[in-house]
């Protein structure tokens, strides 16, 4: 039976949650905010500035501990990293690297290297934690099928975007594609979001959480209605991908009641909401000027070009932001996998991915929540400096300490042995000859 933490204790706990919350907030019902108090192009995100508060009042209320493994990895990437930039300022003809996105990668992924002490394992964080993320998803829900619903009464623009509405100093930027037409509607943005495509994959790791823990069936069914006003493929992807695991005669039998359940809204419903919009995208692979095809095939086409210009290309790119910076031909996309290979080359890619992994390996997450993260990460789009997606990553699931299974718990008798706390490594670094 486990023991309530001290009272000093609680109290440190839950400073700790209400940050945690605030950078699930941020990552999701915030995305049209940002700190930007000159009304430039660039604006401060809320989910960078929660995520060093997270990470801030955790060290202070020593609940964090580094990861030694991780932090040897990040020093990895960076210095492949740097080497990329070196090798490409001093040898290359002409040098695309960036210093500012080299430093914002630095910062994006310098949280990762820390985890909670092992003490939260035994306080049930981890279903805490996916019960808030599952609360903000069902009310975003609820959000969505509202706004799709007003907009046959409702035509003001405010309904599907209302960042024009926000005084410039809290506005992120522009350049998303957040209001768009499906025949004479509009797709659900779900109100809060940027775009219906990140909407929907909000939905999507929602359903997938839901069947791999409580499976609530009216939850499920609300959720996915408002994936299917979203009209995006990004969602339906990552639920594709997700509900594939565990592998298993469950796996088997989930697909074969969510194909049936598809066919009877697809049905029932196909001709009221323009369904067969969503069916009909299939096809955009074969065109160019499409959403798949920039995402997903001309990616391939870019790498088959350029990877091997270079003799120290394919290894280590043409570093960072640089693919920004490069002409093709045709337009492309740069999602994860492609922005990897291109600016860093193969070790790069290989060490990044690593890297990742490694924070997704929490057991007492379910598997097929900690797939969907990992391909929407790599594969669904320009993640890799996504505030949005990697924290939430990192509060879903690397921030957890490490259990064998959902259902361990540390024996009191034998207490598990713990990193260093930061408090702890700093002190015994500045006793270092």
């Amino acid at each position: 039976m486990n023991k309530p933490p001290p009272i000093g204790q609680s109290k440190e706990r839950a400073v700790v949650r209400a940050a945690i919350v605030l950078v699930l907030l941020s990552c999701t019902l915030l995305e049209r905010f940002g700190l930007n108090p000159g009304g430039g192009g660039y604006a401060l995100k809320p989910a960078m500035f929660s995520i060093y508060l997270l990470v801030g009042v955790a060290v202070i209320a020593r609940q964090l501990v580094l990861s030694t493994e991780r932090l040897l990895l990040y020093l990895v990437c960076l210095g492949v990293v740097v080497a990329s930039m070196l090798i490409n300022l001093n040898v290359a003809d002409v040098d695309r690297s960036s210093m500012s996105s080299f430093l914002l990668l630095a910062v994006m992924y310098l949280p990762f290297v820390f985890v909670l002490k092992q003490d939260w394992a035994g306080a049930d964080h981890a279903n805490w934690v996916l019960e808030v993320f599952a609360n903000i998803a069902l009310f975003s829900a609820m959000a969505g099928i509202a706004q799709f619903a007003a907009q046959f009464v409702v035509r003001d623009a405010w309904l599907f975007d209302f960042t024009s509405y926000l005084p410039e100093a809290i506005r992120a930027q522009s350049g998303f594609n957040t209001v768009i037409p499906v025949g004479s509607l509009y797709k659900s943005n779900g109100f809060f979001y940027r775009e219906p495509s990140g909407f929907s994959f909000i939905m999507a790791l929602a359903i997938v959480l839901e069947v791999g823990r409580d499976r609530r069936w009216w939850r499920i069914a609300c959720l996915g209605l408002a994936l299917l006003l979203t009209y995006s493929g990004t969602g339906l992807l990552a639920l594709f991908i997700g509900l594939l695991f565990p592998f298993g005669l469950k796996t088997l039998s989930r697909y074969v009641a969510a194909m049936l359940l598809g066919g009877l809204v697809l049905w029932s419903f196909g001709d009221a909401l323009n369904l067969s919009f969503t069916v009909s995208r299939v096809g955009e692979f074969s065109s160019e000027r499409s959403s798949a095809y920039i995402r997903y095939i001309a990616p391939l086409r870019l790498l088959n070009e350029t990877m091997a210009q270079q003799p120290w290309s394919f290894w280590l790119g043409y570093g960072p932001g640089s693919i920004t910076r490069t002409s093709a031909d045709f337009l492309f996309h740069d999602p994860t996998w492609a922005k990897l290979l291109y600016e860093y080359g193969l070790v790069g890619f290989l060490s990044f991915v690593t890297f990742f992994v490694m924070a997704l390996n929490r057991p007492n997450v379910p598997v097929s929540a900690r797939v969907t993260l990992f391909f929407a990460w790599l594969i669904m789009g320009g993640h890799l400096l996504s505030p949005e997606m990697n924290y939430m990553t990192l509060v879903l699931v690397g921030l957890m300490p490490w259990v064998a299974s959902p259902g361990l718990r540390p024996q009191a008798s034998v207490p598990p042995r713990s990193p260093p706390t930061v408090h702890a490594a700093f002190r015994s670094a500045s006793c270092a000859p």
